[in-house]
């Protein structure tokens, strides 16, 4: 590989063999390289492919101004969530993750607290991401000397979540995770009970929402019909078949999405499971 352009100490730009922008990444690896020197294979720790469609130019100066330890801490965060979660998480977060630590750090360091509403809802609906992210947090902290609070956690678990989707919004991540967090309600709320968050049903429920958001706002509709099913649902359990009109007014109010009988039938199922209805 030869050097295209330096951007930091840390980060070079390339092209790799399919002849692809890349930025590799490695301690020092910028540090007295010129365009056209040979970048010696030890020293690359990781490579990043540059988007086609991304503005190319503002996403490498935006890469160039960001402190080597700031995007030492982004690409061990990632790091860390591929060795630990079963989904990886797109490379193409580094630089929002790492933009975001960058104003994290700051606030830290001037002692402006932040507030994170949904840091409840993270934790309970994407644990596995809070948990990477908190242990993150935390060798961020003893490494840094710094007192990085809570609070970041959830905003790195916001990323990671995000990470894991096609999308690039994370306010669309947050979305998701104030509509779950108004799903499951609404649904305590219909039918008078807590529901149990350590059942296998809870845990599947939890999967589907997930994803049924994420196909939601991507404009991934199941327009696929199995009228027998659904009317045989709605005959046995009419009370769950009320609960799951009441989520699809709801995603009608917050997306202006209209959900047809395949969504219905599939959410029926699972409110008959996550609630018992089921059993005797």
């Amino acid at each position: 590989m030869i050097v295209q352009k330096v951007l930091n100490n840390s980060l070079v730009l390339t092209c790799d063999d399919d002849n692809r922008e890349v930025i590799v990444m490695g301690k020092g690896i910028g540090f007295s390289s010129r365009p056209g020197d040979d970048i010696a294979p030890e020293k690359i720790e990781k490579l990043f492919v540059v988007q086609e469609h991304s503005n190319r130019n503002g996403y490498l100066e935006a890469l160039s101004s960001i402190p080597d330890e700031v995007i030492e801490m982004a690409a061990m965060i990632i790091s860390r969530a591929n060795a630990q979660l079963s989904n990886k998480v797109r490379e193409q977060i580094f630089l929002t993750l790492a933009d975001h630590l960058v104003f994290a750090i700051e606030r830290c360091n001037k002692g402006i607290a932040i507030q994170n509403r949904l840091l409840s809802e993270v934790r309970r609906f994407y644990p596995q991401q809070y948990r990477v992210a908190s242990e993150a947090v935390a060798a961020i902290n003893h490494e840094y000397g710094l007192h990085l609070p809570d609070e970041e956690a959830g905003n790195i678990a916001f990323h990671l979540v995000n990470g894991q989707t096609q999308g690039d919004d994370v306010a669309q991540t947050m979305q998701s995770v104030k509509m779950l967090k108004d799903i499951f309600n609404l649904v305590q709320y219909h039918f008078k009970r807590e529901i149990d968050t350590e059942s296998i049903n809870y845990s599947r429920f939890l999967i589907h929402m997930q994803f049924f958001l994420q196909r939601l706002q991507e404009g991934e509709l199941d327009t696929s019909r199995d009228r027998f099913l659904l009317v045989q649902i709605i005959k046995e359990f009419p009370h769950v078949y009320r609960c799951s009109l009441l989520i699809r007014d709801y995603v009608k109010s917050q997306l202006d999405i209209t959900l047809g009988g395949n969504e219905l039938l599939w959410l029926t199922v699972h409110l008959v499971r996550i609630t018992g209805a089921d059993q005797p």
